[in-house]
């Protein structure tokens, strides 16, 4: 029994003929699925080609390493495609789809309906234009969940940092034959097809801030890129921008909406960032030429959802980043994928492991820099991928570099090399370092416009991906505020830092050589000292550090003592730099500086600062009863006040 009846409600039927809905529904049989049995299975044959009638879908990505599967994806709609991965090679599924519910699908034999399209091109067309349709919310789907984890970045800050200033001399004309040879688009398409192609084809330049589509918009044209480059925009309900990728590939398709049979919803904007130069068709001439070869629209369907595929996996690759927070994971996962398709001797191989171990991501970095360019195909399409998964990681890698660089200039420094001089070079070196990461600050007015004062911090734990290979720590919070002081005085001030403990000596010659401020604690080595000798010690810190602050010297240090994440962030304050102070005798201002997520690696988050107005004792302490009591009850209520600094540092990271 045909299904030619049911099909009639196929959403192209009204395309296609009477004797192809015919041929269409001879070659289709109905399937029904219990909840939760398997539909596709990930990186099986592509047997069958399904359509939804009833039921639900969800798409499942097994991740590998015992973590199982991730959920990527799911669909209640009638008439959803389901397995069209199997139209393109290497023709095997992508994910495995499970059955929500009773399901009931439409099959084909996968094999049989590509004959049928060869001979029969206008079903071909128009089968997979419907697929193609009906599965891009599949992406939309999946741009939402990276979003999550993603940074909203404006296209301004691309802009800012626009390296063409005009189009360079590209040597002979090229002409458009020989542009659409070396494009991977077109590789499958034969000669009289790009010949067709050419003639309806014409090469425009935009220049920067042009917005070639904006959400909502139905795209006109196909465009394919010949130099410059360009932002894909995803913008939130919320009109926040989150740029999905960078596209800067000569011969890469960087508008493709328009050559789909079926118009389809767009959700994205694409602007330009350097001056483009690309290779435009207008939609109206591809439909046109596809009535007339509807050979040469079939591939075109099979080509834009190669496309579709290319992109689904790159989303999905860096939600699996986020979730699992292992880029190698998520590489490997794409190398499985690819199956046969590559060398048993590529160096692809290669790549998960290098970048699962710090010391040699960067060898792994210039491996997939070097397949990007001079790889096979495969090699050159899986590494560009690569490049984009990797971005928040080689960002990463550069700033853990910068701190290595960072901490070498200070330890093999010569003697004669001042510690104020050695601490602003250390505060430039850590604002090369920091440029790789994310961090919002809110409230520079507030520093004051001389020096002389004391900054306070809430002390936040390093992240041990940040332990350096000797195994020394760098505390991130304390840098950055040292930085941030060298910025805006010209003079990184001088850090409060606890004295360690023997086996800390390297740690406490890292700090001696800069000249901070030593101050011993209970971790500090003080069991075989009296209880004078402990007082001496603590008077004589007093003094030293009210002196710096009557020269002008700016100082830095944390109230708590002890470093938490941000969450616990800060534990009640002890009294130690409000007794500064009060000893110093000059009522210096306290400026408070509340940090958010510095305990977390950059490549997963961003970073929050805030500075609040500053204050000084003679404001806050009224001088009725003995001071240290008087502090106490200031120290109790205040600890809980920056706590609510602490919360708008983490707003203001999360916008």
């Amino acid at each position: 029994m045909t299904l030619t009846a049911t099909l009639h409600d196929l959403p192209f039927a009204d395309r296609l003929s009477e004797k192809e809905l015919e041929q269409l529904s001879s070659l289709a049989t109905i399937i029904t699925f219990n909840d939760g049995e398997v539909i596709t299975e990930q990186f099986a044959t592509s047997e069958n080609y399904y359509v939804l009638l009833s039921g639900g879908v969800a798409y499942q990505l097994n991740v590998g390493d015992q973590r199982g599967a991730l959920e990527v994806g799911k669909s209640i709609e009638k008439w959803t495609p389901i397995g069209w991965s199997g139209f393109r090679e290497p023709y095997r599924y992508a994910t495995t789809g499970l059955a929500v519910g009773a399901t009931e699908v439409i099959s084909w034999n996968n094999k049989e309906l590509r004959q049928l399209f060869d001979e029969f091109p206008q079903i071909g067309m128009h089968v997979l234009s419907s697929s193609l349709l009906l599965s891009t919310n599949l992406l939309s789907n999946a741009r939402e969940s990276w979003m999550q984890g993603a940074v909203a970045v404006s296209t301004s800050s691309f802009e800012a940092k626009n390296s063409y200033t005009s189009f360079q001399d590209k040597g002979p004309q090229q002409t458009v034959m020989d542009f659409f040879r070396q494009s991977s688009f077109f590789n499958p398409f034969a000669d009289w097809h790009l010949a067709k192609l050419s003639e309806i084809s014409t090469t425009k330049r935009y220049n920067p801030g042009m917005k070639l589509l904006t959400k909502g918009q139905v795209s006109d044209k196909f465009m394919v890129l010949k130099s410059g480059k360009v932002a894909l925009n995803y913008i939130t309900n919320n009109d926040e921008v989150y740029t999905s990728d960078i596209l800067q590939e000569t011969g890469q398709v960087i508008m493709w909406s328009a050559a789909s049979f079926d118009p389809i919803p767009n959700r994205m904007e694409l602007v330009v960032l350097e001056p483009i130069e690309v290779l435009e068709i207008n939609r109206i001439d591809l439909l046109v030429l596809y009535a007339e070869f509807p050979h040469l629209g079939m591939l075109f369907m099979y080509r834009l959802l190669w496309l579709l595929g290319s992109a689904l996996k790159a989303i999905r690759a860096q939600v699996i980043t986020q979730t699992f927070d292992r880029e190698f994971l998520t590489i490997q996962t794409m190398i499985e994928q690819a199956g046969a398709q590559i060398s048993v001797c590529s160096e692809l191989y290669k790549i998960p492991v290098l970048l699962s171990e710090k010391v040699t991501q960067g060898e792994a970095f210039d491996l997939i820099d070097s397949l990007s360019d001079h790889g096979d195909p495969t090699e050159q399409n899986l590494a560009n991928l690569f490049r984009k998964i990797t971005m928040p990681l080689r960002r990463e890698f550069l700033f853990l570099e910068g701190l290595k660089h960072m901490t070498n200039h200070v330890i093999t420094a010569k003697g004669h090399k001042s510690p104020k001089d050695l601490r602003n070079e250390c505060a430039q070196l850590f604002e090369r370092a920091v440029s790789y990461v994310d961090i919002k600050i809110d409230g520079l007015e507030n520093l004051p416009s001389s020096t002389g004062n004391i900054f306070i911090y809430n002390h936040l734990l390093n992240h041990p991906y940040y332990t350096l290979p000797n195994n020394f720590q760098i505390t991130l919070d304390s840098h950055f505020i040292s930085m941030l002081l060298y910025k805006f005085y010209k003079d990184s001030g001088m850090r409060v830092v606890r004295i360690g403990k023997g086996p800390e000596y390297g740690h406490q010659d890292y700090y001696n050589k800069l000249g901070h401020l030593g101050v011993f604690t209970q971790d500090s080595d003080t069991a075989n000292q009296t209880v004078e000798e402990k007082r001496a010690l603590r008077n004589k810190f007093f003094d030293e550090a009210g002196e710096k602050l009557k020269e002008g010297t700016n100082l830095i240090l944390s109230p708590e003592g002890t470093s938490r994440e941000t969450q616990q962030s800060p534990v009640e304050f002890k009294p130690g730099a409000f007794m500064i102070a009060n000893h110093s005798g000059v009522d210096p201002l306290i400026v408070p500086i509340a940090i958010a997520f510095f305990d977390k690696r950059i490549s997963k988050t961003k970073l929050g600062v805030v500075i609040k107005k500053p204050f000084r004792l003679s404001d806050v302490l009224e001088g009725k009863r003995p001071f240290k009591e008087e502090l106490r009850v200031f120290l109790s209520r205040y600890s809980k006040q920056y706590r609510s600094y602490v919360e708008e540092a983490i707003a203001l990271a999360e916008k």
